[in-house]
C-alpha cells in the first residue's frame, strides 16, 4: 500500500510539473494543432514582414514558406487587427481565463503577441472598425460604443491613444462601411470603403471625396501611391488596384471567377507584388505577382497543410 501511494503521489507530482512546464512555455508560433479557425478578424504583415499574420477569435497564425504556424499561448480574440512595422495595433477580447479586462480596448504589440501594451479604453471599447498606418502609426477609429470620454463616430490619435481628435466626416454619404484604411505614411490620408465606392480624406478625415463609384466596396487598402480594393455586384467579385495621380484601374485577375467576396486585403510592404486576400467564407489566397498566380492557403476556415 505505501509503494502504491509512493507511485501515485509521484505520478501527481508528474503531472503537476508538466502542466507548469506548459504554462510557462516561451511564446512562439508552433505546429498547427486545430488547422480549422473561425471569424478571420484581419490579416497583414506585422513586425515588417516577410511572414504573413492573421488574427482569429482563438488567436494569431502566421505564414511562410514553410506553412503555416499558430501561437501557442496568448490566444485573445483581437478585433480590428491592424498590422504595423513595428507590431500590430489591435482591440477585442480576452482569452477564455484571462486576467484582462473585457474589452481590451486598443492595444499596441512590438513582439509577434507575446505581450501587448494598454494604450486606451481598457475594458471600455471593443474597436471592430480600425485603422493604422503601416509606417506613420497614426490610428483611426470608428467608435460604435460611445463613452464619456469618446462620442460615436470617426476619431484619430497621432500618439498612440494619449489624446483623441473628432473627424466631422464631411461629405461622407454612404449607410454602409466595409472598413477604414489609412496610409502607410501619409498620417493625413483615411480611405473608407462603402457601397457607393471609396470615400478618400486628406485632411484627418474632416473632409471626404468619392474617390470612385464602384459599387459595394468590401475592402480597401492603400500603399504609398494608389491601393487596391474589392467589390461585390451582380455576384461578380473583382479586385482592383489604382493609383492616387490618375483615374486608371487596373483588374487583378482571381483565382476563382465563382468564389466568395473578398473582406480583407493585405500587401507586403516591401513588394506590392505580393497580395494576400481572404473571403467572406473564409478562404485565403495569396498571390507573389500580383495576381498572375496564386496558392491557396486556407480554404472554408481550414488551414492548408
Amino acid at each position: 500500500m505505501k509503494k502504491m501511494r509512493i507511485v501515485a503521489g509521484l505520478l501527481s507530482l508528474l503531472i503537476v510539473i508538466s502542466a507548469c512546464s506548459k504554462e510557462s512555455e516561451p511564446y512562439a508560433f508552433e505546429k498547427v494543432e486545430n488547422s480549422k479557425f473561425e471569424h478571420l478578424h484581419g490579416l497583414g504583415y506585422i513586425n515588417g514582414g516577410p511572414k504573413i499574420v492573421i488574427s482569429t477569435h482563438d488567436g494569431l497564425y502566421e505564414y511562410d514558406e514553410e506553412g503555416w504556424k499558430e501561437a501557442n499561448s496568448e490566444k485573445h480574440d483581437y478585433m480590428g487587427f491592424q498590422a504595423i512595422r513595428e507590431g500590430f495595433f489591435s482591440s477585442g477580447h480576452p482569452e477564455p481565463g484571462s486576467d484582462y479586462k473585457n474589452p481590451l480596448g486598443l492595444v499596441k504589440s512590438t513582439d509577434r503577441g507575446a505581450s501587448f501594451e494598454q494604450l486606451a479604453f481598457y475594458g471600455e471599447i471593443d474597436f471592430h472598425y480600425l485603422a493604422a498606418g503601416y509606417d506613420s502609426n497614426a490610428i483611426y477609429v470608428l467608435n460604435e460604443m460611445p463613452t464619456e470620454e469618446m462620442t460615436g463616430g470617426l476619431h484619430y490619435t497621432l500618439d498612440e491613444g494619449a489624446t483623441w481628435s473628432e473627424a466631422s466626416m464631411n461629405e461622407f454619404n454612404s449607410e454602409f462601411i466595409s472598413n477604414l484604411a489609412a496610409h502607410p505614411s501619409q498620417k493625413e490620408m483615411i480611405a473608407i470603403g462603402s457601397k457607393d465606392g471609396i470615400f478618400l480624406s486628406s485632411d484627418y478625415g474632416e473632409n471626404f471625396a468619392l474617390f470612385n463609384d464602384a459599387k459595394m466596396v468590401l475592402a480597401v487598402t492603400l500603399t504609398e501611391n494608389g491601393g487596391y480594393y474589392s467589390s461585390y455586384e451582380n455576384e461578380t467579385v473583382q479586385l482592383q488596384s489604382f493609383s492616387f495621380g490618375n483615374d486608371q484601374e487596373m483588374s487583378i485577375q482571381l483565382p476563382d471567377e465563382k468564389m466568395s467576396p473578398i473582406v480583407f486585403i493585405a500587401v507586403n510592404p516591401e513588394d506590392e507584388k505580393e497580395i494576400v486576400i481572404a473571403t467572406y467564407n473564409n478562404d485565403i489566397f495569396l498571390t507573389m505577382d500580383e495576381g498572375a498566380n496564386w496558392n491557396t492557403l486556407a480554404e472554408d476556415s481550414e488551414l492548408m497543410k
